[in-house]
């Protein structure tokens, strides 16, 4: 069979605080509102920039508050603008963006990963963003790059 049906219930949705992210937020809660699926927006501390803060991070796991802020203050206004009807996560983890998107989206299942084309970070390629490509390349399910 050439044509399969595809079952959506879960969608990974990269936020880092640029237009493009939002952008990629819009579609992703389209996407949920008319197959009735859950989102999780997901903000990476990314350690390329962060790096003096996350050496702060003892070897227990604790994280200091505000390494954590400006992702939590970002999810939590974003959470509030996406309609009710719609079941939204929101997690913030700590590392390298590429990997981080990637391995959470394998490892807790997520059937498509909705993001935007470029994000904040300084170095950007021609047509799309270093991480964006990345996750085209490596991740296990469907991804939607909005632009």
């Amino acid at each position: 069979m050439l044509l399969q049906e595809i079952v959506l219930h879960k969608v990974l949705v990269p936020i880092d605080g640029s237009k493009a992210s939002y952008k990629a937020l819009s579609h992703a809660v389209y996407i949920a509102k008319h197959n009735k699926i859950e989102l999780t927006l997901l903000y990476v501390v990314d350690l390329n920039k962060e790096v003096s803060d996350f050496e702060r991070v003892s070897l227990s796991g604790y994280v200091p508050e505000n390494i954590k802020s400006k992702g939590i203050e970002i999810l939590n206004k974003l959470a509030k603008e996406i309609p009710q009807e719609i079941k939204v996560n929101t997690s913030i983890e700590i590392g390298f963006p590429t990997e981080v998107i990637v391995e959470k989206a394998k490892n807790e299942n997520y059937d498509i990963i909705v993001m935007g084309s470029r994000g904040l970070g300084k170095i950007k390629s021609i047509f799309m963003g270093s991480v964006s490509q990345y996750v085209l390349k490596y991740a296990h399910c469907p991804v939607l790059i909005v632009r």
